[in-house]
């Protein structure tokens, strides 16, 4: 099934915001879609509440790129099969372990 993202500014906005806070945040670490919502209702003026779906269907086109992944009572979860809350974290790069911070 074919995504139907945001219109591109919106999208992009959000990408951008996503990658923002899990640079911020970590390797390893994770944010709730809801911590993307409100730095952009901050940002754009807009209820945070309005961003929720299109922050999950933008982290679910970032997830199917490889990006980002998305977790559910900390298991890799598709986003677009489950309910309730989710977190979305850096996906680990090859031969890096999840959650390994450099010394």
């Amino acid at each position: 099934m074919a995504l139907i993202l945001p219109d591109d500014e919106l999208a992009e906005r959000i990408r951008a915001c996503v990658l923002e806070l899990l640079i911020a945040r970590g390797p390893g670490r994770s944010i709730c879609p809801s911590e993307a919502a409100r730095m952009l209702a901050m940002r754009t003026g807009t209820p945070w509440q309005h961003l929720m779906r299109p922050i999950r269907t933008v982290a679910a086109a970032m997830a199917e790129a490889g990006t980002i992944e998305v977790l559910q009572h900390e298991a890799v979860v598709d986003i677009g099969d489950v309910r309730g809350p989710v977190r979305l974290r850096l996906r680990a790069l090859h031969g890096e372990r999840t959650g390994e911070v450099a010394a």
